[in-house]
């Protein structure tokens, strides 16, 4: 499930450039319902140590002016954004409260919600082929020699890149449905990337490294429309992974 955000903005808005947080909160405070806002930020779906929130969200596209010196991007007139969710609950309060609230504000800055569009995208296809909407990012943790955790992060063109999208997807897909898919196997593979499509980005005090582009997916049709509503890699609610559909194609799975 999807639905796509069109803002009229009063004048312009400025945020951050690395603005994910900011978004991540609108969305908490825009569900509206205290406890399943609660339960989604301070607990979640979990498969063993792994706790997930199950939606994800797309960048900000609109018209717009990056200041790099101050790290801040101004968006006009008027902007467009996506936002999906496995969960019928998370869907329903964050549209209706879109449409209702008497005044919607992104760090102080007045949107006026123009339309709210519901996404009923059905894939029938187990090959598709896809283009970022917000970056991949995949990775691993680890304790070095001290004790200290370190973070690894892995580019599109390395081995464990598509190995890692695979497993985090599989326990997504369990920790919801509480049972393995009936196919378990997602492969993707990077069609169209280049050096510009690395996005090394801050999430409040952490550094994230991740990637744009266009890449080749395949599967059950059930784990891609899976995949296509909660994100592919981490730290899909702060974010990252949500990609829209260019192409379908039909063959054999």
């Amino acid at each position: 499930m999807r639905i796509t955000v069109k803002f009229q903005l009063d004048d312009r808005l400025v945020l951050p450039i690395n603005y994910q947080h900011i978004l991540q909160g609108f969305i908490y405070r825009t569900l509206g319902d205290d406890d399943f806002s609660a339960f989604l930020h301070n607990d979640g779906f979990h498969k063993g140590k792994r706790s997930f929130k199950l939606f994800t969200f797309s960048r900000i596209f609109g018209k717009n002016k990056v200041d790099v010196k101050n790290k801040q991007i101004t968006f006009f007139d008027e902007v467009e954004w996506h936002v999906g969710s496995i969960l019928p609950q998370f869907i329903q309060n964050l549209c209706q409260n879109l449409l209702t609230a008497p005044e919607n504000r992104l760090l102080g800055y007045p949107i006026s919600v123009q339309e709210v569009s519901y996404n009923k995208l059905k894939i029938h296809s187990s090959r598709c082929l896809i283009k970022m909407l917000s970056p991949i990012t995949v990775y691993s943790t680890y304790e070095d020699e001290s004790g200290k955790k370190k973070t690894q992060f892995f580019d599109p063109n390395d081995n464990a890149f598509p190995v890692l999208i695979e497993q985090n997807l599989i326990k997504k897909y369990e920790a919801y449905y509480g049972k393995a898919p009936e196919r378990r196997s997602f492969s993707i593979t990077p069609i169209d990337i280049h050096p510009r499509d690395k996005v090394v980005t801050r999430y409040k005090n952490f550094i994230i490294n991740a990637w744009g582009g266009t890449y080749e997916v395949r599967s059950s049709p059930e784990l891609i429309q899976f995949a296509y509503a909660v994100g592919i890699g981490g730290k899909n609610s702060q974010g990252f992974g949500m990609f829209g559909i260019l192409k379908v194609e039909e063959n054999e799975y």
